[in-house]
């Protein structure tokens, strides 16, 4: 299969905001889960987690209330397809933090990973208090937001992601893994440690988090 072949470790899931085109956006819907829970059921067993699914609040993406419902019962049906499968989520919460951990908690999901988290210090300190892990992007030499999290969360909480082609060091510009180098770079210097430390303590955070990725890397 093209999946085994051709990719190391994946996820599957439905973003909050669904679009054709850059012009074409909108929120995701319960209906929109019926086809995705039939195709999960086919690659769950290759797949590393459930993701990124999540919220997006954004007021430009989604203004009304009922449109933030609708993500709610969404991301809903797929808290239960990751519980279903065995599979972690990997969770988008664009202006979404406090929310997004409410349902999480209200759903009784610990050990998700809250992808380039956006909340302020009382949401970070109850992501980690409900068991939750924080990724860091290349963006965090630059975004204040991407800091505090890095400051606030215990080592032990946090992996690297690149969010390609997104999220990089420099705003507008295109994003590669590579750049998870200055990631660990800045972490370095913000944490006052050693990079090598850096790099096994998050590959050993992502390997507990995703234990699929023990048959795709080198530990």
């Amino acid at each position: 299969q093209w999946y085994q072949r051709r990719v190391g470790g994946f996820g599957l899931g439905l973003h909050p905001i669904q679009h054709a085109s850059l012009e074409d956006k909108r929120p995701l819907s319960s209906d929109d889960t019926i086809q995705f829970s039939d195709w999960l059921e086919q690659y769950a067993s290759s797949a590393i987690c459930l993701g990124e699914c999540g919220l997006d609040f954004s007021r430009w993406l989604c203004p009304t209330s009922k449109e933030r419902d609708m993500q709610r019962d969404a991301l809903r049906i797929q808290i239960e397809l990751s519980k279903k499968y065995d599979l972690p989520l990997n969770l988008h919460s664009r202006s979404a933090g406090k929310p997004l951990l409410d349902l999480l908690k209200e759903n009784n999901v610990r050990g998700a990973l809250l992808h380039a988290f956006d909340g302020g210090k009382k949401a970070i300190k109850q992501g980690v208090e409900d068991g939750h892990y924080f990724s860091i992007a290349p963006s965090v030499v630059r975004d204040p937001s991407q800091q505090q999290v890095a400051k606030s969360v215990p080592l032990d909480r946090i992996v690297l992601e690149s969010d390609a082609p997104a999220l990089g060091p420099i705003k507008g510009t295109l994003n590669t893994p590579l750049n998870l180098l200055q990631t660990v770079e800045h972490l370095s210097q913000l944490l006052k440690l050693p990079k090598n430390e850096i790099v096994q303590l998050t590959t050993q955070n992502a390997v507990r988090l995703f234990p699929k990725l023990r048959n795709h890397i080198k530990l």
